[in-house]
């Protein structure tokens, strides 16, 4: 694959392949600007994801802090294996992958609407949309492990944990600073 042009396709099929937890971070190219692109692209579409589900406050905002907490500690967890030399590659493709799997999410958003206040007032159709929604969650938490797992060497047991620790670390930050 050319690191300096790579094209859509190809880029496509990567992340499709590592979606179905079968390809390699290291087959995505190398490019400090790709990443500075999907950052802006993924924080876009997490912000109309937000629109679509009435969380129309802070999105942007919560969107581009959960983003960079997970690009930090995606950071350190390289650095503590002594692998920075593959973070740019390793935070482009989670990015990848989540804008993929939030492409996904959104019809199921569209779908379901905005969140009931009551679980009384919850439709059969919400209900169903919200375990595959949870669905999707752990699908994304599996790829983000299966990257992990690539990037620093190590079992997808002990990435898998390392997810998720992530993400309750994003929740636990987003609920400090900006509440329920």
């Amino acid at each position: 694959m050319n690191a300096a042009r790579p094209s859509f396709s190809s880029l496509s099929r990567v992340v499709i392949d590592l979606c179905r937890l079968r390809g390699d971070p290291q087959d995505f190219p190398y490019s400090p600007n790709l990443l500075t692109l999907l950052v802006g692209a993924s924080t876009a579409l997490d912000t109309l994801i937000g629109g679509v589900l009435g969380e129309v406050d802070n999105t942007p905002v919560r969107s581009l802090l959960s983003t960079v907490i997970v690009l930090a500690l995606c950071w350190v967890a390289l650095a503590m294996r002594g692998l920075r030399n593959r973070y740019v590659q390793t935070a482009c493709v989670l990015l990848a992958c989540g804008i993929a799997l939030s492409l996904l999410q959104l019809p199921i958003a569209l779908l379901a609407g905005p969140p009931p206040t009551t679980v009384a007032d919850m439709s059969s159709l919400q209900a169903i949309l919200g375990w595959i929604t949870l669905a999707l969650l752990v699908w994304q938490i599996s790829v983000n492990a299966h990257i992990m797992r690539h990037a620093i060497d190590a079992s997808f047991g002990l990435a898998f944990a390392l997810v998720l620790s992530w993400l309750i670390a994003c929740w636990a930050i987003d609920r400090i600073l900006f509440g329920a």
